[in-house]
């Protein structure tokens, strides 16, 4: 279960008593657990259903790189295996629900044995949220039609706190308003499991944090063109992409850049000062991408007995948003 953007801080009785009850039967990384970077939704949602960094999966930003050139994730989705995958293989029944529709291309879900939105395309009349993702209500409305109770991997995605937390800030009273929706929608689609509490295990996840962003943008793709770098640069919020061959110190360089960090071969992700937005400026209120972003919530829970142990392991450890797919791997016996 993928609450976007749900900040890993925010877990409290009183405000999230779904979230609270799970960590009680299993555990709670109140540290939180470790993004992959760009800290954004498509590379980490990526990584949560491969298991792969974006080095192997090749979706880095909002785009993977193929061929080349950028090219749209949703088109391509991961270029490694996915859960989805390995269930179809081992005649596992997979599900997806995801309220941000082109997740159903980034993570590959096509191949789940029964998925929403269909083809990654929100029904007419769907209830949207503010930037136009499938609204919380409509996840939880669409989830029955999936059977989930007779499903062996279930994922699912909510929407609406990122949404929130990109509109209002990191942290207000709104955002903590959608907190607490979010929370009793996850609730809402646990009860579909109660009948067989003892044979599941929740994994609840976010995929980013958010930071306070300032009016205006770098962009960093102009600054390359002026000084005629063969570079492609693909910015994303806080953080952008270069693809090509330079070296980070010459980015350094590079208007409003204080930091690098090298993802694969001629692969380098940079970002700014707190603060920074590279690329358009959105008028939003928050951001994510950079380092400073790259903390998710963790939280295990359900009646199996492996709840506890994963429990225990997150507690003692920050999880890597790469260790999820294995964990599940293990509990479903996939190759």
């Amino acid at each position: 279960m993928v609450l976007d953007a749900f900040p890993f801080g925010a877990v409290e009785v009183g405000r999230t008593p779904t979230l609270c009850s799970l960590a009680a039967e299993g555990g709670h990384a109140k540290e939180g657990g470790q993004a992959v970077l760009s800290a954004s939704t498509y590379p980490n949602h990526a990584s949560l259903v491969t298991g792969r960094p974006p080095s192997e999966h090749r979706i880095f930003t909002g785009r993977s790189w193929s061929e080349g050139r950028f090219v749209e994730a949703r088109e391509t989705g991961p270029a490694t295996g996915t859960l989805f995958d390995d269930c179809h293989e081992a005649g596992l029944r997979a599900i997806a629900a995801t309220g941000d529709q082109n997740l159903i291309g980034v993570c590959g879900a096509q191949v789940a044995e029964a998925h929403w939105p269909p083809g990654g395309e929100l029904p007419q009349g769907t209830p949207r949220g503010r930037l136009g993702y499938g609204a919380d209500r409509a996840v939880v409305e669409a989830f029955d039609a999936l059977e989930p109770e007779r499903a062996d991997f279930t994922f699912v995605q909510l929407d609406e706190v990122d949404t929130a937390r990109h509109l209002e800030g990191p942290w207000n009273a709104e955002v903590e308003a959608q907190c607490r929706a979010t929370d009793a929608a996850l609730g809402e689609l646990l009860e579909r499991f109660g009948s067989i509490w003892s044979e599941t295990v929740v994994m609840v996840v976010s995929d980013h944090d958010h930071e306070a962003v300032e009016r205006g943008a770098v962009d960093l793709a102009a600054h390359a063109r002026d000084r005629e770098l063969d570079l492609v640069i693909d910015h994303d919020g806080t953080a952008a992409l270069v693809a090509g061959a330079v070296d980070s110190s010459l980015l350094l360089e590079f208007p409003g850049v204080v930091g690098t960090q090298v993802l694969a071969e001629e692969m380098t992700l940079v970002w700014g000062a707190p603060g920074q937005q590279f690329g358009i400026d959105w008028k939003l209120a928050a951001q994510h991408g950079s380092p400073r972003t790259a903390r998710q919530l963790a939280v295990v829970g359900g009646g199996h007995p492996a709840a506890r142990q994963l429990g225990d392991r997150i507690r003692k450890a920050p999880p890597a948003c790469t260790s999820w797919a294995g964990w599940v791997r293990d509990l479903l016996a996939l190759a």
